[in-house]
């Protein structure tokens, strides 16, 4: 195992993370130019393919949702808040234990 300095810790952590939101925002480039050119085959082909964009939309759009959440971590479940919680809940439970 390799031991880096906090100063490499903290710049391969910060690479990490731009190579994360330039993953998610190449995703979301490639969503609106996809969609907006089955939007145009839609309105060329006069409505016929509506349930096509929306099964695309909806689907996909879906899958971008999850990317975004763990991209911008985001979580209304187990937020900083649950951690710090289960934390000191878990640390209770062991020093606890420790009597016993």
């Amino acid at each position: 195992m390799e031991h880096l300095s906090k100063d490499e810790e903290i710049l391969k952590r910060t690479q990490k993370r731009v190579k994360d939101l330039k993953g998610f925002y190449d995703h979301l480039i490639v969503f609106i130019i996809i969609h907006i050119m089955i939007l145009g085959a839609v309105l060329y082909f006069n409505g016929s393919l509506k349930f096509f964009i929306t099964f695309t939309f909806l689907g996909w759009g879906l899958g971008l949702l999850i990317h975004a959440l763990f991209v911008f971590k985001w979580n209304p479940v187990t937020n900083s808040k649950w951690e710090k919680r289960k934390i000191k809940e878990i640390l209770e439970q062991q020093e606890n234990q420790s009597y016993e």
